[in-house]
Protein backbone atom coordinates (compact mmCIF):
# COMPACT_ATOMS: atom_id res chain seq x y z
CA UNK A 1 0.00 0.00 0.00
CA UNK A 2 2.92 2.13 0.36
CA UNK A 3 3.34 2.18 -3.36
CA UNK A 4 -0.22 3.02 -4.00
CA UNK A 5 -0.11 5.94 -1.68
CA UNK A 6 3.02 7.14 -3.27
CA UNK A 7 1.43 6.96 -6.73
CA UNK A 8 -1.60 8.89 -5.53
CA UNK A 9 0.65 11.58 -4.08
CA UNK A 10 2.68 11.73 -7.25
CA UNK A 11 -0.40 11.86 -9.42
CA UNK A 12 -1.86 14.65 -7.32
CA UNK A 13 1.39 16.59 -7.51
CA UNK A 14 1.63 16.23 -11.26
CA UNK A 15 -1.85 17.25 -11.97
CA UNK A 16 -3.64 14.13 -11.15
CA UNK A 17 -4.88 13.58 -14.63
CA UNK A 18 -3.30 12.41 -17.80
CA UNK A 19 -5.47 14.71 -19.83
CA UNK A 20 -3.84 18.04 -20.59
CA UNK A 21 -5.76 21.18 -19.75
CA UNK A 22 -7.35 22.74 -22.80
CA UNK A 23 -5.33 25.62 -24.18
CA UNK A 24 -7.57 28.43 -25.37
CA UNK A 25 -7.05 32.00 -26.18
CA UNK A 26 -5.15 33.78 -23.50
CA UNK A 27 -7.19 36.11 -21.42
CA UNK A 28 -5.88 39.61 -21.61
CA UNK A 29 -4.04 41.00 -18.65
CA UNK A 30 -6.33 43.54 -17.01
CA UNK A 31 -3.37 45.85 -16.28
CA UNK A 32 -0.82 45.54 -19.06
CA UNK A 33 2.74 46.09 -18.02
CA UNK A 34 4.19 48.69 -20.39
CA UNK A 35 6.71 51.41 -20.01
CA UNK A 36 5.24 54.88 -19.49
CA UNK A 37 5.23 57.02 -22.65
CA UNK A 38 7.95 59.62 -22.89
CA UNK A 39 6.61 63.19 -23.14
CA UNK A 40 6.59 64.67 -26.62
CA UNK A 41 8.77 67.82 -26.42
CA UNK A 42 6.77 69.53 -29.18
CA UNK A 43 3.43 68.81 -27.53
CA UNK A 44 4.55 69.92 -24.08
CA UNK A 45 6.12 73.19 -25.21
CA UNK A 46 3.56 75.93 -24.61
CA UNK A 47 2.34 77.40 -27.86
CA UNK A 48 3.42 80.98 -28.36
CA UNK A 49 0.56 83.36 -29.01
CA UNK A 50 0.10 84.18 -32.65
CA UNK A 51 1.11 87.77 -33.17
CA UNK A 52 -0.13 89.54 -36.26
CA UNK A 53 2.46 91.78 -37.85
CA UNK A 54 1.87 95.38 -36.83
CA UNK A 55 0.68 97.82 -39.45
CA UNK A 56 3.49 100.15 -40.39
CA UNK A 57 3.15 103.58 -38.87
CA UNK A 58 1.56 106.01 -41.30
CA UNK A 59 3.99 108.28 -43.07
CA UNK A 60 3.45 111.80 -41.64
CA UNK A 61 4.50 113.44 -44.90
CA UNK A 62 2.02 111.33 -46.87
CA UNK A 63 -0.76 112.29 -44.45
CA UNK A 64 0.10 115.98 -44.81
CA UNK A 65 0.12 115.69 -48.60
CA UNK A 66 -3.29 113.99 -48.56
CA UNK A 67 -4.70 116.71 -46.29
CA UNK A 68 -3.36 119.41 -48.59
CA UNK A 69 -4.80 117.64 -51.65
CA UNK A 70 -8.27 117.58 -50.04
CA UNK A 71 -7.90 121.24 -49.07
CA UNK A 72 -6.78 122.25 -52.58
CA UNK A 73 -9.71 120.36 -54.16
CA UNK A 74 -12.14 122.12 -51.79
CA UNK A 75 -10.55 125.48 -52.67
CA UNK A 76 -10.90 124.83 -56.42
CA UNK A 77 -14.63 124.23 -55.91
CA UNK A 78 -14.99 127.36 -53.74
CA UNK A 79 -12.71 129.58 -55.88
CA UNK A 80 -15.53 131.16 -57.94
CA UNK A 81 -17.34 132.11 -54.72
CA UNK A 82 -14.17 133.67 -53.28
CA UNK A 83 -13.60 135.53 -56.58
CA UNK A 84 -17.15 136.85 -56.73
CA UNK A 85 -17.47 137.86 -53.08
CA UNK A 86 -14.02 138.47 -51.55
CA UNK A 87 -11.48 139.34 -54.25
CA UNK A 88 -12.52 142.97 -54.71
CA UNK A 89 -11.16 143.80 -51.22
CA UNK A 90 -8.78 140.89 -50.49
CA UNK A 91 -6.81 140.57 -53.76
CA UNK A 92 -4.13 142.93 -55.06
CA UNK A 93 -5.64 145.18 -57.71
CA UNK A 94 -9.18 144.83 -56.36
CA UNK A 95 -11.23 148.06 -56.32
CA UNK A 96 -11.67 147.89 -52.53
CA UNK A 97 -8.22 146.50 -51.72
CA UNK A 98 -6.34 148.51 -49.10
CA UNK A 99 -2.96 147.78 -47.54
CA UNK A 100 -4.49 147.10 -44.11
CA UNK A 101 -7.09 144.71 -45.54
CA UNK A 102 -4.47 142.84 -47.57
CA UNK A 103 -2.17 142.61 -44.54
CA UNK A 104 -4.87 140.72 -42.67
CA UNK A 105 -6.16 138.47 -45.46
CA UNK A 106 -4.78 138.45 -48.97
CA UNK A 107 -6.14 136.02 -51.56
CA UNK A 108 -4.23 137.03 -54.70
CA UNK A 109 -2.54 133.61 -54.66
CA UNK A 110 -3.26 130.32 -52.96
CA UNK A 111 -2.52 129.48 -50.25
CA UNK A 112 -3.89 132.74 -48.95
CA UNK A 113 -1.57 135.19 -47.23
CA UNK A 114 -1.80 137.86 -44.59
CA UNK A 115 -1.35 137.98 -40.85
CA UNK A 116 -4.43 135.88 -40.25
CA UNK A 117 -3.76 133.31 -42.98
CA UNK A 118 -3.50 130.42 -40.52
CA UNK A 119 -6.76 131.40 -38.81
CA UNK A 120 -8.74 131.92 -42.00
CA UNK A 121 -11.00 128.89 -41.62
CA UNK A 122 -12.34 130.26 -38.35
CA UNK A 123 -12.27 133.89 -39.50
CA UNK A 124 -14.18 133.23 -42.71
CA UNK A 125 -16.80 131.10 -40.93
CA UNK A 126 -17.39 133.97 -38.50
CA UNK A 127 -17.42 136.67 -41.21
CA UNK A 128 -19.96 134.74 -43.31
CA UNK A 129 -22.10 133.61 -40.37
CA UNK A 130 -21.39 129.92 -40.93
CA UNK A 131 -22.60 128.02 -37.89
CA UNK A 132 -24.63 130.90 -36.51
CA UNK A 133 -24.06 134.54 -35.84
CA UNK A 134 -24.68 137.53 -38.03
CA UNK A 135 -22.59 137.69 -41.23
CA UNK A 136 -20.34 140.74 -41.53
CA UNK A 137 -18.98 140.03 -45.03
CA UNK A 138 -18.85 140.70 -47.88
CA UNK A 139 -18.36 144.24 -46.69
CA UNK A 140 -20.64 145.78 -49.32
CA UNK A 141 -23.41 143.20 -48.84
CA UNK A 142 -23.15 141.14 -45.61
CA UNK A 143 -24.96 137.82 -45.86
CA UNK A 144 -24.89 137.72 -49.68
CA UNK A 145 -23.05 134.38 -49.67
CA UNK A 146 -25.71 131.71 -49.04
CA UNK A 147 -26.96 128.28 -50.05
CA UNK A 148 -24.62 126.17 -52.15
CA UNK A 149 -22.02 128.95 -52.29
CA UNK A 150 -21.91 129.13 -48.52
CA UNK A 151 -21.65 125.30 -48.34
CA UNK A 152 -18.62 125.39 -50.69
CA UNK A 153 -16.87 127.97 -48.49
CA UNK A 154 -17.72 125.94 -45.35
CA UNK A 155 -16.30 122.77 -46.97
CA UNK A 156 -13.10 124.65 -47.83
CA UNK A 157 -12.85 126.02 -44.25
CA UNK A 158 -13.24 122.49 -42.85
CA UNK A 159 -10.55 121.11 -45.18
CA UNK A 160 -8.26 124.06 -44.40
CA UNK A 161 -8.65 123.54 -40.65
CA UNK A 162 -8.05 119.78 -41.00
CA UNK A 163 -4.84 120.46 -42.93
CA UNK A 164 -3.73 122.95 -40.32
CA UNK A 165 -4.52 120.58 -37.43
CA UNK A 166 -2.64 117.80 -39.25
CA UNK A 167 0.51 119.91 -39.46
CA UNK A 168 0.31 120.44 -43.22
CA UNK A 169 0.65 124.22 -42.87
CA UNK A 170 3.75 124.20 -40.65
CA UNK A 171 5.94 125.78 -43.32
CA UNK A 172 3.36 128.50 -43.88
CA UNK A 173 3.27 129.26 -40.15
CA UNK A 174 7.02 129.73 -40.18
CA UNK A 175 6.90 131.90 -43.32
CA UNK A 176 4.72 134.38 -41.48
CA UNK A 177 7.00 134.39 -38.45
CA UNK A 178 6.26 136.92 -35.70
CA UNK A 179 4.33 139.08 -38.15
CA UNK A 180 1.64 136.41 -38.40
CA UNK A 181 0.16 137.53 -35.11
CA UNK A 182 0.27 141.32 -35.48
CA UNK A 183 -3.08 143.04 -35.83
Amino acid sequence: MKHTLWIVVLAAACGGSSKPEPVGPATPDPIPMTEPAKPDPVATTPAEPKVEPAEPAPDPMKIKMELLAVEKAAFEKARPVFQANCASCHAKGGKGAKAKTLDHFEMTTYPFGGHHAMELGTSIRKALGIGGGKPTMPKTKPGAVKGDDLALIAAWADAFDASHAGGAHEAMDHDHGADAHKH
